[in-house]
């Protein structure tokens, strides 16, 4: 129960951080093939964790959709619900590797 609790707030100090840094994203990142562990909302932001690691080390092991995005956490609740896997993911990380990572494209394939 301890580590859920810490886990929630260390979410929260990421998504206070996820808005000033969706404006300035940076190079996309592109990964393929990844299937949907665990998704989330909290206040204006979702999030998505996979079974298969980020290339880049995302902070938390999660990546954050911007509440403005609603339609690619649709797909992204597709794709869980139907059980298949994400064929494309695109994210970017203003920061580099270990920081925050902001979904930009969810790609579902037959």
């Amino acid at each position: 129960m301890v580590r859920f609790f810490f886990a929630l707030v260390s979410i929260a100090f990421v998504i206070n951080g996820v808005a000033t840094t969706a404006a300035a994203q940076t190079r996309p990142i592109d990964e393929y093939q990844k299937t949907i562990r665990q998704l989330g909302a909290q206040a204006d932001y979702f999030y998505v964790s996979f079974d298969e690691p980020f290339t880049t080390n995302c902070a938390y092991g999660v990546a954050y959709v911007s509440s403005a995005y609603k339609g690619i956490y649709t797909q992204l609740l597709a794709a869980k619900l139907s059980g298949r896997k994400i064929s494309r993911l695109v994210y970017s990380q203003k920061d580099g590797a270990g920081t925050t990572c902001n979904v930009e494209l969810v790609e579902i394939a037959d």
